[in-house]
């Protein structure tokens, strides 16, 4: 037995040393990434389409019209936001179109007369026109041949027409306006006889507002435009405008003095 541990150890000595293996190279293995779900954005919903002035009911200064719907009101000026002249107009109510339209507010306004003999009754005011297809106001027949409106116009921005044929007697312009920024617009109008030369009539700064205004009788004479006129309108604002013929006053019947009574 010593004999084999000896051998063994001799053996252990003399044999050369075993050769280390060199370790194979270790793989990284990078994990595949995952997946991210695509997600498709859903369309937003597409809101419903606002009306514009193109889409509100058209008419002339002295056209009858009546209103298709109860319950309309007539206001003070145009804008759900003024006073209320008269309420809760019954369906088929009939009016008479002294001016307009003018967009306040997202709405078309005219300013009409009552042409209804039953109640409610009122004298004159603004009312509301909403738009095509479903509009609440719609024409009633023919213009009366005696209206006192020579013609009307609305616009927003600048604009000419013509020609207008302004008779002889008293005329005036009555005209509202407003900015549709709701900050500061100008309006002005001009009035030219044929070839001559544009004359202004009217010049006005408006605020934040919605303005009105009249150039009155003796204002429109000394311009001294008669015949064939042409209208010239300056402006950023909305607006509208009608040329009317004033009626002469009514003379007042003179009195004779009564003869005094005798003492």
């Amino acid at each position: 037995m010593f004999m084999l541990l000896v051998a063994g150890a001799l053996i252990g000595c003399t044999l050369p040393p075993l050769a280390t293996p060199t370790p194979s190279p270790t793989l990284s293995v990078s994990p595949s990434p995952t997946p991210v779900p695509t997600v498709e954005a859903s369309a937003a919903p597409t809101p419903d389409p606002t009306p514009n002035a193109a889409a509100m009911p058209r008419f002339n200064a002295g056209e009858r019209i009546r209103t298709t719907l109860d319950g309309l009101r007539v206001r003070q000026r145009p804008g759900t936001t003024s006073s209320v002249v008269t309420g809760l107009l019954p369906i088929g109510s009939e009016l008479q179109v002294v001016m307009g339209p003018i967009f306040v507010q997202g709405v078309g306004w005219y300013l009409v007369t009552d042409a209804d003999p039953d109640e409610p009754q009122f004298t004159e005011g603004w009312i509301a026109a909403g738009f095509e297809p479903d509009a609440f106001l719609a024409s009633a027949g023919a213009s009366p041949g005696d209206t006192p409106y020579v013609a009307s116009f609305d616009q927003t921005g600048s604009a000419q027409y013509g020609p207008v044929e302004i008779g002889d007697g008293d005329h005036a312009i009555r005209w509202i306006a407003t900015d549709p920024e709701r900050v500061r617009c100008e309006f002005a109008v001009l009035l030219a006889a044929g070839s001559a030369d544009p004359v202004p009539a009217i010049r006005a700064t408006i605020g934040n507002g919605v303005d009105p205004g009249t150039l009155q009788p003796g204002s429109f004479a000394a311009l001294g435009v008669r015949g064939q006129v042409f209208v010239t309108v300056e402006s950023d604002c909305a607006w509208t405008l009608v040329i009317v013929r004033v009626p002469e006053p009514l003379e007042e019947p003179s009195t004779s003095a009564s003869p005094s009574p005798s003492p």
